[in-house]
């Protein structure tokens, strides 16, 4: 090989590594850090109404989250309205069901004792069958307006005055304020569930307190009943490691037994591919047995599917594992966990929850989660064999790093065919850079390298996964290691 053909071979490879580093900037997930300002599965249409609708955290009637309808004019409607309730790993409505609907409202200076639907500020559910044509009418529900400002109140329908005819494979949920109706009103907890025990299908996001591109199920009914055994979990703005946004999930002592689950959109992945589960979590007054029981944790789930979800199109869930965190404090600051997984050969999504199991107890806040892919970079370069007897290695390579998982240093061993420019770098899983451990001319050799755990600042990082890479004239190698604080 020329020493041209060599040198380009070797800027290849440079680039090719450092691709590899920086794919990890690529965060599959959407809204990973609760940043989007817009609620799960609903949309606001104010029309030219005059009207301001808001995902308001002034009033709530149980999580941290409502949906709020401001109308001054009498110009238009306004509402609020849901995209289709039949998703995920629910396929229908069954019929001959007697549906319970309605949601918990709050009013404030609403016009009374409306003379017509267009003064009324109601709720209302429509059903589709398979053909995606309206079983019946829509289903309203009028808010009560005999007083102008009420507190929360449960409006909900007569019993065996919703049964369906034949199956429902969409359902459209709205919150609405006729043209002609003013004041505020606050809608939440909407409730869809079969009366005496029967199965109606699942009200996704019906506490309204999920992000865009996030979902949830809650103990004790998955939140179809309008009650929660988690008060006051959902998206907050009380505290965020970036951003102004994360995710509460709180469980109060003496709570009965169940879970609480947020789970995200299917996001696509590559069969054989290894990924990283990530996401930055703070807790506070967790009950002891939270930190020391498998049943009573906190933790990731990771979901496989074979293709990616649709409305109507399945959930496609074939395989999944759990990983539970290693808490060891019942009140911790922002901790990265990280998970270190390869997908199935035929899996083509994963979706990631962030779960409690039945017994836990406590306050916990959740950021930045990201799913990302880990590349494999070139690991040698082969070169001519040494000559003259001289004891140095025949081959460029880089070692993993010991211990693994380290805190606060480990030791890199690295082996130099020839001598010349050195770099050793660490990376965090977003591809950027924290420190530089050599960057200096070496001899051939085998060198060990130490590194303390700090960026360049001198401050010592986060806990989490870090990708260290070397790089010398003529090879290029990128290894991950694991700080443990």
């Amino acid at each position: 090989m020329n020493l041209r053909t060599r040198f380009l071979w070797c800027i290849s490879l440079i680039a090719i590594a450092a691709m590899s580093v920086y794919a990890q900037n690529t965060n599959l997930l959407k809204n990973g850090g609760f940043e989007s300002g817009k609620p799960s599965l609903y949309t606001a249409e104010a029309g030219a109404s005059g009207a301001t609708l808001t995902w308001a955290q002034d009033q709530k009637h149980s999580g941290t989250r409502s949906l709020k309808v401001e109308k001054a004019g009498t110009s238009a409607s306004a509402r609020w309205v849901s995209g289709n309730n039949v998703r995920y790993w629910v396929d229908k409505v069954s019929q001959g069901v007697d549906i319970k609907i309605g949601a918990w409202v709050k009013t404030s200076g609403v016009n009374t004792s409306p003379a017509n639907a267009d003064a009324r500020w109601s709720v209302k559910y429509t059903f589709y069958d398979t053909n995606m044509v309206i079983i019946g009418a829509p289903i309203a529900l009028n808010v009560d307006q005999s007083v102008a400002t009420k507190d929360w109140y449960a409006d909900t329908n007569a019993v065996g005055s919703v049964i369906l005819p034949k199956d429902a494979y969409k359902v459209i949920i709205s919150a609405e304020a006729g043209a002609a109706a003013t004041g505020t009103v606050w809608f939440d907890d909407f409730i869809f569930v079969g009366r005496g025990g029967a199965w109606a299908g699942q009200n996704w996001n019906g506490f309204v307190d999920a992000d865009s591109a996030w979902q949830y199920w809650i103990a004790p009914m998955g939140g179809n009943d309008g009650a929660s055994y988690f008060p006051g979990s959902g998206v907050t703005t009380e505290q965020a490691r970036t951003g102004t946004s994360s995710l509460k999930i709180t469980a109060p002592v003496g709570r009965e037994t169940g879970e609480l689950v947020w789970f995200t959109e299917t996001v696509p992945v590559v069969g054989g591919k290894s990924y990283v589960v990530s996401a930055w979590v703070k807790t506070s007054d967790i009950k002891p047995d939270s930190v020391f029981n498998a049943s009573s944790q906190l933790g990731f789930t990771a979901t496989w599917h074979s293709k990616l979800f649709a409305d109507a199109g399945g959930w496609n869930e074939f395989a999944g594992a759990d990983y539970r965190f290693a808490l060891k404090d019942a009140s911790t600051d922002w901790t990265q966990y990280f998970w270190v997984l390869t997908a199935p050969a035929d899996a083509k999504a994963i979706s990631v929850r962030a779960r409690t199991w039945p017994l836990w107890t406590g306050t916990s806040y959740w950021d930045d989660f990201a799913v990302n892919q880990i590349e494999t970079a070139p690991t040698s370069v082969q070169q001519r064999p040494t000559v003259n007897g001289t004891m140095v290695p025949e081959h460029y390579s880089l070692e993993q790093n010991y211990p693994n998982p380290f805190n606060p240093t480990t030791n890199i061993v690295y082996s130099l065919a020839n001598s010349g420019s050195v770099k050793l770098e660490v990376f965090n899983i977003l591809g950027q850079k924290v420190a530089t451990v050599v960057n200096e001319v070496q001899n051939a050799g085998v060198w060990t390298a130490r590194w303390n755990g700090t960026d360049e600042t001198g401050s010592l990082v986060s806990s989490g996964i870090y990708l260290y890479r070397l790089t010398t004239n003529s090879y290029v190698s990128t290894k991950k290691m694991m700080f443990i604080k």
